[in-house]
């Protein structure tokens, strides 16, 4: 078993790494997050959330929570198990140091440079967005012949689901969507924007991260079959050429736009199908809450 702590307050280049390292580490992979959330603010989503978050990651075979208190005796249920860990963490918590103290072996990750929840959300201060995720930590962009490979699997990857969007700083709200869509058929293709057209109407500030990395973050889901970027203003061509069985739509969208996307998909004998968006948690509202700056002098 290998076991990875921290608040997991936002999905993030390095708490992916950290999984991804622990995966290759064992075959179980057992996320704790802090439940003390003293050192966190208002843009952290509650404990609940961070806990269901990380249960939808495909690597992740359970995700729990402990106190600080609780942490020795929790942590000595899981031996013989593996820390991967970070030592670069400004403030590792009682937790990630007892998990070092009790592991039978530690791997030590070098810090994804500006990549932890505090330089991201400097970032968004700032406005120095996309964040500059380091490129050796992304997988290549995927290419045509990668999506033709995926859709020659023919009617054994049938019925085929697509879902598209931005899907910029992932959250619950996505994976629930996406977990919902994926129990439509037997694959789920999720289509999503490049940066050049997130740019072109959510503006200059967005996405927040890179189109590498938010395709990485999708493929980490467990619902999510493959992620495959576009261009454009929107994904009709794409859907042309794909002609998914069902495309769905979160339950924000433009009216006028689902009426091409419905008339398109039903040519071929598809469905559009809608699925309603969790509510409370939305991209921009992560995004405004990240982009408040401490009042000075405030506690």
């Amino acid at each position: 078993m290998a076991v990875v702590t921290g608040s997991f307050a936002l999905l993030h280049p390095g708490n992916l790494a950290a999984i991804r390292e622990a995966a290759r580490q064992a075959s179980h992979v057992y996320v704790i997050i802090h439940s003390d959330a003293s050192h966190l603010d208002s843009a952290t989503p509650n404990l609940a959330a961070r806990l269901e978050m990380a249960a939808h990651l495909r690597a992740v075979s359970m995700a729990a929570t402990c106190s600080p208190g609780d942490a020795e005796a929790a942590l000595a249920r899981l031996r013989p198990f593996t820390l991967v860990d970070c030592l670069a963490q400004k403030s590792p918590g009682i937790i990630a140091m007892v998990a070092r103290k009790l592991a039978d072996h530690v791997v030590d990750l070098a810090p994804v440079a500006g990549c932890f929840t505090a330089d991201i959300q400097k970032a968004i201060q700032d406005g120095r967005t996309p964040v500059s995720v380091p490129a050796a930590v992304m997988p290549p962009l995927p290419d045509r012949h990668d999506l033709d490979r995926f859709l020659n699997a023919g009617a054994r990857g049938r019925p085929l689901v697509t879902v598209n969007g931005c899907f910029d700083v992932l959250h619950l709200g996505h994976a629930r969507l996406l977990a919902q869509a994926g129990k439509l058929g037997a694959r789920l293709l999720v289509l999503v924007n490049d940066d050049k057209s997130v740019r072109s109407y959510k503006g200059a500030a967005r996405p927040i991260f890179p189109i590498r990395f938010r395709l990485q973050a999708l493929n980490a889901l467990e619902a999510v079959t493959t992620a495959y970027p576009f261009s454009g203003d929107n994904p009709l061509p794409l859907l042309a050429t794909i002609q998914p069985d069902i495309h769905v739509k979160g339950g924000s969208f433009e009216e006028k736009r689902v009426r091409e996307e419905r008339r398109l998909v039903e040519s071929w004998g598809g469905r559009l199908e809608s699925i309603p968006l969790l509510e409370g948690f939305s991209t921009t509202g992560v995004i405004s809450r990240m982009a408040q700056k401490p009042t000075p002098g405030a506690e």
